[in-house]
């Protein structure tokens, strides 16, 4: 009797672009965790609004018996890692386009692919960090328990509906005329959003006409989405959110696309 081994066919090319992607995700997370005005806000706002709106209901249930806590914290979840998206990718692209850091970029083997891979999955990485913190902290201070795969579920159901808000960043980094003009952009984007759609004060509290408008914000599907991640009922089913994040990532990836092909076609004609 024989045995056969089938050894793997190097393949150098991809080798080489994996490493490439691999060096350039840690430059650009190293980048994140060297910036005290971007990271301190990503990693302790969450908390501080844990803190101050959720851990005071924290231990209250519903009528149904679901935990008051586990229902702000997934809410809180999902604006942690919304937040670290769009400031420190959508600031970081308009920055870096406006000190011309990009105009290197163009004479290095470096392809466009793996230059916003890197920094999509760097900031996934930043996002993870503080989604993780976050959801401790829930767990130690305000006594909410959940079986692990829910955890796992929660933050599987988060980054999933993280990802309308990627695209987003890209389109106002490369709009926004450096990192000055990103900021209010995103601020004055991110946090009505974030309120009409109910991440801070639940729907019912709210007026009836942005009740009326809430389905038709990304971050409404989003954090219905990851409510639905710790077996929180909704209005529709997971796939109806799901198909709305995806059409919102379309829509905003085409938007992207555009801005990124007129500001090449603007500056490298």
């Amino acid at each position: 009797m024989t045995t056969t081994t089938t050894a793997r066919t190097p393949n150098p090319r991809a080798d080489a672009w994996f490493s490439a992607l691999t060096m350039q995700t840690r430059m650009e997370l190293l980048s994140m965790l060297r910036n005290p005005a971007s990271l301190i806000p990503t990693v302790l706002f969450p908390v501080m609004f844990w803190t101050f709106f959720g851990l005071p209901n924290a231990r209250q249930t519903f009528d149904n018996g679901f935990n008051v806590g586990a229902y702000i914290l997934a809410n809180f979840a999902m604006y942690s890692v919304i937040q670290t998206v769009l400031f420190n990718l959508g600031i970081f692209i308009a920055s870096e386009r406006s000190t011309g850091w990009y105009r290197f970029l163009r004479v290095t083997p470096a392809r466009i692919w793996m230059i916003f891979g890197a920094k999509l999955l760097s900031v996934l990485l930043l996002a993870l960090l503080a989604l993780t913190l976050l959801l401790i902290v829930g767990a130690i201070s305000g006594g909410v328990s959940l079986p692990v795969l829910t955890w796992l579920s929660l933050v599987a159901h988060v980054l999933f509906g993280a990802l309308p808000f990627a695209a987003l960043a890209v389109f106002i980094g490369y709009i926004a005329k450096g990192a000055n003009a990103a900021s209010p952009i995103i601020n004055l984007v991110f946090f009505p959003m974030a309120f009409a759609s109910g991440l801070f004060v639940p729907l019912n509290n709210l007026p009836k006409i942005v009740q009326d408008v809430a389905p038709l914000l990304p971050a409404y599907h989003s954090g219905q989405f990851a409510r639905l991640g710790i077996g929180v009922q909704s209005t529709s089913d997971a796939w109806t959110h799901a198909l709305w994040i995806l059409g919102f990532t379309m829509l905003f990836l085409a938007l992207a696309v555009w801005a990124y092909k007129r500001d090449e076609a603007s500056n490298y004609r």
